[in-house]
């Protein structure tokens, strides 16, 4: 989904992008949209592009069914982007003009933002991230103004966003996009940095966002702090619930069930339907999550839909989510099978949108190794800033594959702020994790068993770790990191 890449400055000799057009055609039926230095070319096929100079041009992938990005009327203003954005109602109120798409608006607040002469590197660079502040969403850009090219992306790094500077200047959604585009040197962007290249002098400089920065602890009440938990949690959950149907990872335990609880009451009020996808390994036992969201969403009234994978169609799920990940360790490969899976099983059902819990465990201490932390919400903190390393680039990747947009309310820039300031006393005790994020559901209304549910990392209440033990031991590996790298070049 929404996929970007551009060249810039390399020796017309290095640029392969073919490869690229020929991968996101592997995904499904997708067009590019291509800037050069005077054109918009909407292409739909590697084979279109043949006689084509790629040299000093960006490229935005969407499906079809997508409309065109916008260029501006001003001189060599050009903007493509992989984004998401949750306010744009609000935006476009602000903007005065119609809220219709996100690139539009997009477009609007840029254009708006650079309008200005004669400004410095460091007062353009102030705006920019002013303006980016504005959005309730995700998103990685990039835009073409006079001789310079910026980078950006939202401060959490839910949307990902590569560049190399080795022989020129190139940037994709993807590491391996770079990669065969004959490239070697890529840096991911710091999602706390705004990039410039300039063109012109073949030079590139960096701007710093503040995030996280100062956070103050809440004085209130545990019943105060858990009410503004709450608040914050519903807005989150609200403005990001679609006008068509959607869905929930539903793996019942207490991150996806409030939120499949919040996302049915929102549904409900605006007339959709939201839908549970739980997966995991078919067998004689059902898998802990199968079994748990089954008894779950009976009592709660959840639409639930149950995906059991055979063995076999789990290696058939390897050959294309190992290459795609990138650095696919055992842990890693497990969530990822995860994630492909349930994503898959709703874009069979028409599903476009998918919510998933990602980042409760880091706000809210929920790994054993918080309890030896000498620091508690300095480590919770470090989590978050480190996300887009860990889980974001490979969750995000694994749905873009499928066409699937993933929203994770829990990483809401919002919420994060104040679920980060939350006192350590109410996240995490000898006895229990994620202290105030249970007692959210319980107010709820979630039964105690759910509230209480110990966590199971995903490729375990999925069994689909188990899995990956039996392939690898039936295909003659020593061991499932083995037998997970001979995926490696499958595609």
């Amino acid at each position: 989904m929404g996929r970007i890449a551009g060249f810039f400055k390399l020796a017309p000799s290095s640029i392969r992008p073919i490869k690229i057009f020929n991968e996101m055609e592997a995904r499904g039926e997708y067009k590019a949209f291509i800037y050069t230095d005077d054109t918009i070319h909407n292409v739909c096929s590697a084979s279109e592009i043949q006689s084509m100079s790629l040299n000093e041009t960006m490229i935005g992938f969407d499906s079809l069914a997508a409309s065109s990005p916008l260029s501006s009327s001003s001189d060599q203003f050009e903007l493509i982007g992989d984004t998401d954005i949750y306010n744009l109602d609000e935006l476009a109120c602000e903007l005065h003009c119609d809220a219709v798409e996100n690139m539009p608006i997009l477009t609007r607040l840029l254009q708006d933002t650079f309008s200005l002469d004669n400004c410095s590197d460091h007062e353009m660079f102030q705006r920019f991230d002013s303006s980016l502040r504005t959005i309730r969403g995700v998103y990685a850009i990039a835009f073409h103004i006079g001789d310079k090219v910026f980078l950006a992306r939202d401060r959490i790094g839910i949307k990902p966003l590569w560049y190399d500077v080795s022989s020129g200047f190139a940037f994709a959604s993807e590491k391996k996009f770079l990669e065969m585009s004959g490239l070697h040197e890529m840096v991911e962007l710091d999602p706390r940095q705004i990039l410039c290249y300039d063109l012109k002098n073949d030079t590139i400089k960096s701007y710093d966002r503040e995030f996280l920065q100062g956070l103050a602890e809440h004085q209130g009440s545990f019943v105060e702090v858990r009410d503004g938990l709450l608040s914050l949690l519903k807005e989150a959950v609200s403005i990001r619930v679609p006008d068509e149907d959607f869905g929930v990872m539903f793996s019942a335990g207490i991150d996806s069930t409030i939120l499949a609880l919040l996302c049915k009451g929102f549904a409900e009020a605006k007339g959709v339907k939201c839908n549970c996808y739980t997966v995991g390994l078919s067998g004689q036992v059902p898998s802990p999550d199968i079994a748990c969201a089954r008894k779950l969403a009976d009592e709660l009234e959840l639409e639930l839909n149950v995906h059991e994978i055979e063995l076999d169609t789990v290696e058939e799920y390897l050959s294309t989510v190992v290459p795609l990940i990138e650095d696919a360790t055992v842990p890693k490969t497990g969530v990822a099978l995860t994630m492909y899976a349930a994503c898959k099983a709703a874009k069979e059902d028409g599903i476009n949108i998918l919510f998933a819990g990602a980042g409760a465990d880091e706000l809210f201490a929920g790994y054993n190794r918080f309890k030896s932390s000498v620091s508690v919400n300095k480590d919770c903190i470090r989590d978050i800033m480190e996300m887009h390393e860990v889980n974001t680039y490979r969750d995000d990747t694994v749905a873009a594959f499928t066409g699937v947009k993933v929203r994770l309310p829990y990483l809401d820039e919002k919420f994060v702020e104040y679920a980060l300031a939350i006192p350590k006393e109410y996240k995490i005790s000898d006895e229990m994790n994620k202290i105030i994020l249970r007692k959210a559901g319980e107010e709820l209304g979630l039964p105690k068993y759910v509230a209480e549910r110990g966590k199971k990392a995903a490729q375990y209440g999925s069994r689909f770790d188990q899995g990956l033990k039996k392939l690898a031991k039936r295909a003659g590996f020593a061991n499932k990191t083995d037998y997970i790298n001979s995926f490696q070049e499958s595609r």
